[in-house]
C-alpha cells in the first residue's frame, strides 16, 4: 500500500500536463493562419472547410533550438463548431533541462477554444529517461485533457510502465496544479525483479 502511494505520487512529475497541453497551441495557430476567407454559410452539417495532409510543424526557441514538433497524417478544421481533428498525431516536446516527452494517438479532437482535447485509440505517452530516472510509458485508449484546469483524465484502463514496476488501473486523473495523481479503481502494481 505504501509502494502504491509512492508510485502514484511520482506519476505527475513523470508526465507534466503542461507539456501535454502544449499540443494545443500548434494546430490552433495553424488553423488561424490557414483559414480561408469566410464566404460560406453554416448549413448545420459537420463538414471540414479545409484539410492538411502529412502535417509537420516544428516550433523553435529564441536561441534556434527545436522545442516542439507536431506530426499528423491529416488535420481537419470544422467550421460549424470550430473544432479540429487529427489522424495519427505525434507530439514531441524537447526541453534542454528535462527528458523529452512523446505523445502518440490514433486520433485527436480539439474543441473550438482548446478547452477540451480528446486523444483516442492507441494513446501512448513516453517520457525518456534522464537524471537518474528510467524511461516511463503510459498507455490508454482515451486521454481527456482540460488545459485550463491543468487536468488529464480517463475512465479507461491505463498501464504505466517504469523501470522497476508496471501499474495497471481503471481510471486516472492527474492534476498539475495540486501535483496529485489518482488511480481510480482496480489498481495493481507489479514490481519487476532487478537484473
Amino acid at each position: 500500500s505504501g509502494d502504491v502511494s509512492q508510485v502514484k505520487g511520482r506519476l505527475l512529475s513523470r508526465f507534466p500536463l503542461i507539456l501535454l497541453a502544449s499540443l494545443l497551441a500548434l494546430p490552433f495557430w495553424l488553423s488561424e493562419s490557414a483559414r480561408p476567407p469566410s464566404s460560406s454559410q453554416n448549413d448545420g452539417t459537420h463538414l471540414p472547410d479545409y484539410m492538411i495532409e502529412d502535417l509537420s510543424i516544428i516550433r523553435m526557441s529564441a536561441d534556434g533550438l527545436v522545442r516542439h514538433q507536431l506530426f499528423a497524417k491529416s488535420m481537419m478544421h470544422f467550421p460549424d463548431d470550430n473544432s479540429i481533428s487529427m489522424e495519427n498525431p505525434r507530439f514531441i516536446d524537447v526541453a534542454s533541462d528535462k527528458p523529452a516527452i512523446q505523445i502518440n494517438a490514433d486520433h485527436a479532437k480539439m474543441s473550438s477554444k482548446g478547452e477540451d482535447v480528446y486523444l483516442t485509440g492507441n494513446v501512448m505517452v513516453l517520457r525518456n529517461g534522464g537524471k537518474g530516472r528510467g524511461e516511463t510509458t503510459m498507455t490508454t485508449s482515451l486521454l481527456h485533457l482540460v488545459p485550463e484546469k491543468d487536468i488529464a483524465k480517463t475512465d479507461k484502463p491505463v498501464v504505466i510502465t517504469e523501470k522497476n514496476a508496471v501499474i495497471n488501473a481503471v481510471g486516472m486523473e492527474m492534476n498539475n496544479r495540486t501535483q496529485t495523481t489518482q488511480l481510480l479503481s482496480q489498481v495493481k502494481v507489479v514490481q519487476k525483479q532487478g537484473r
